[in-house]
């Protein structure tokens, strides 16, 4: 009989109190740092997703992850300064894709209502590092990328990700940001979709994704819209 796969023993670990909150169940909270209600201020989310955002990076802490994180869609950063709060001591490079111009035009595929938010959500780099400097993130620890994701990401890229955040919203942003960066995730990162019970381009693009690779991943949820997988994770069974 084969030895156990390490990785796979790795990923099957994955804590008790997160694998409880994400299935719904009563969990003991994780110690929140005082420096997330401050970062909040910056972002569109509500304090409990940015808590279970900075829940899922100290979880990839944890588990000794490889890699760094990526958010694209950054907007104000108060997501990106979260998840940054659960990386700190870690030694990980913070890389952020943004336009800084609001959302691009969206398509049928990402629904009616989607028409009226083309241009919206602009968000500014200082106020991006100003949330970050609440993380205490340093200024060579983080690369900004901004422009249109077709010309940013094909600037040098990171080697591995250990948290890939996707704040996309539209169809055509989430498939080339999971078509860029997927492979790029270590076993056992995580991989966030912002929007998947938002926008229904956001969706779609991760159902045409994942059965265009043949993965089926094991998709959790919180809040109203939040959904992510863990790479390599079969099932919760243990949990």
């Amino acid at each position: 009989m084969n030895p156990p796969d390490p990785t796979q023993m790795m990923i099957s670990n994955f804590p008790r109190m997160l694998g409880r909150m994400t299935r719904g169940a009563p969990a003991t909270p994780a110690p929140v740092p005082p420096e997330l209600s401050r970062v909040a201020t910056y972002s569109m989310s509500a304090p409990h997703v940015l808590q279970r955002q900075y829940a899922l990076a100290r979880d990839v802490v944890a588990r000794s992850v490889g890699g760094d994180f990526v958010e694209c869609g950054v907007c104000n950063g108060g997501s990106a300064a979260a998840i940054a709060l659960g990386f700190r001591g870690a030694a990980r490079h913070i890389w952020l894709y943004d336009s800084f111009e609001g959302l691009p035009t969206p398509k049928e595929v990402d629904g009616l209502d989607a028409t009226s938010y083309e241009g919206r959500c602009v968000g500014s780099e200082d106020a991006v590092r100003a949330a970050l400097r609440i993380a205490n993130v340093a200024a060579e620890d983080c690369t900004i990328r901004k422009g249109w994701f077709q010309q940013t990401f094909q600037r040098p890229l990171p080697d591995a990700v250990a948290f890939l955040h996707v704040d996309a919203d539209w169809y055509e942003s989430v498939m080339l940001t999971l078509m860029t960066f997927y492979d790029r995730v270590s076993e056992g990162g995580v991989i966030l979709l912002d929007d998947f019970g938002h926008w229904e381009g956001c969706r779609e693009a991760f159902y045409d994704f994942a059965a265009n690779r043949n993965i089926k991943p094991l998709l959790e949820r919180f809040g109203h819209s939040q959904g992510f997988w863990i790479k390599g994770k079969p099932h919760n069974r243990g949990g």
